[in-house]
């Protein structure tokens, strides 16, 4: 009966967002105004807003709760990098939205590696792999290094594993990136000399960081790691994170090793260290929200 009403709250709590957004788009005045029919366009950008938290909340656990999916709706909308995006009303929102879905989708099916029942399905993965890394410029590079070395330790199992046609179809995507979206900055354009590409990878870096300090996710995410770090209890939770959650940790420490090459230029290297410390951050938030406040997410 308890978890009867939970699910029942849980359902609620969702439908209460999606009105209120839907509301929001519809009755407040937004610059640029439609592209599209405004109803259709405001209906698609609810739904998929709605799918990415409800995803988000499932990949970092905090979907039991109605306060902890509520947390996890502020956490896109206060740190997830091009949120601004989100609600432009037009085909680049909506692209925007459905590129970010994707991600956590495609990383918690990564968690589901025994699953044999997915062979119908296996070309709409592949093209969701392609679509969602040529789309999603930030995150394609580190997403792909990290899924590759994932399935190098797995890969005895790895054509057992659900995932396998999205991996194969994120190379595909993220090649295509390489070859057609590379920018200007990229150090892999510049291989006249050695100690040319060094500096160039060394300038790009300090750009990053720079530019890094004044995005609030990436320094309250390094401020809370190292508040973690201080002392053994702290050290442990970062362990039992990194266990629980190590498809998405490999693909933070992917993103800050890129910085230096920058492939798909100096903006989409920030956007993409921002993204994935926006999932670090909350699953930090939900461990010490466990530790000092109990039953809250």
């Amino acid at each position: 009966m308890k978890t009867y009403l939970q699910l029942h709250k849980l359902i609620l709590c969702y439908l209460v967002m999606g009105v209120s957004l839907m509301a929001t788009l519809s009755w407040l005045p937004m610059p640029g105004g439609y592209t599209w029919t405004p109803w259709v366009v405001n209906l698609a950008t609810t739904l998929l807003f709605v799918l990415l938290v409800f995803l988000t909340a499932r990949l970092a656990r905090t979907d039991k709760t109605c306060m902890g999916v509520l947390v996890t709706a502020a956490f896109i909308v206060l740190f997830c990098p091009g949120v601004e995006n989100f609600f432009l009303r037009d085909e680049q929102g909506l692209m925007e939205l459905s590129s970010q879905c994707i991600v956590p989708f495609f990383v918690g099916q990564y968690t589901r590696i025994r699953r044999k029942d997915f062979h119908r399905w296996y070309f709409l993965m592949l093209l969701m792999g392609v679509f969602c890394s040529y789309t999603h410029n930030s995150v394609s590079i580190p997403l792909f290094f990290a899924f590759l070395w994932l399935s190098f330790r797995h890969l005895k199992g790895f054509f057992r594993m659900a995932c396998w046609p999205m991996v194969i179809g994120f190379a595909i995507g993220t090649t295509l990136s390489i070859i057609f979206t590379a920018d200007k900055d990229s150090t892999l354009v510049s291989y006249d000399s050695l100690p040319e590409t060094i500096q160039l990878m060394s300038r790009n870096t300090l750009r990053i960081l720079r530019t890094l300090w004044d995005t609030k996710v990436f320094v309250i995410s390094v401020l809370l790691t190292g508040y973690f770090l201080y002392g053994p209890k702290g050290r442990i939770m970062l362990q039992r994170i990194a266990r629980r959650h190590f498809a998405l940790t490999v693909c933070v420490i992917f993103s800050l090793i890129s910085m230096p090459l920058a492939p798909l230029g100096i903006d989409n290297a920030v956007h993409g260290v921002c993204f994935f410390c926006m999932f670090w951050l909350l699953f930090l938030t939900k461990y010490l929200a466990e530790r000092y406040w109990r039953k809250v997410m």
